[in-house]
């Protein structure tokens, strides 16, 4: 008989709190599951085919695919937009509006602090230009 899989838990937005959905969708807390950064240690370690004997392929595959949120914010977003809205000829309304809500909260704290946010976006861009040059330069 086969022993059950290991489950990978499912990065979060970073306003939200702390959730245990897997990459498949189960209930973190119902299954036996393990962190992103585990599976990818696990997959350093032990290679893909073992780690497909112990890991659910579903939560591999997906979590391969879809980077968080300190990878690619705008992946992140994607990955939600894609799941809530359901991002095919017809928009889902089985998934809540949990994210929109959210984006529409984000931009009234943005509006109710707009010199904050602008000043904060160029200090990022700032930032990002001296990595660059900074990269460059070492070349």
């Amino acid at each position: 008989m086969k022993e059950p899989v290991d489950h990978i838990l499912r990065p979060r937005l970073p306003w939200r709190e702390e959730s245990s959905i897997t990459e498949c969708g189960y209930d973190g807390s119902k299954v036996r599951a393990i962190t992103r950064e585990e599976f990818f240690q696990r997959l350093k370690d032990f290679g893909q085919q073992r780690t497909a004997l112990l890991t659910c392929m579903t939560c591999s595959d997906t979590a391969r695919r879809w980077k968080t949120w300190e990878d690619d914010p705008r992946q992140a977003l994607e990955r939600e937009i894609t799941w809530e809205w359901g991002g095919g000829y017809r928009a889902r309304t089985d998934r809540g509006f949990r994210l929109r809500d959210e984006l529409t909260a984000i931009a009234a704290l943005i509006d109710a602090h707009h010199t904050e946010f602008a000043k904060m976006v160029t200090a990022i861009e700032q930032r990002r230009e001296w990595l660059e040059k900074k990269a460059a330069h070492r070349k």
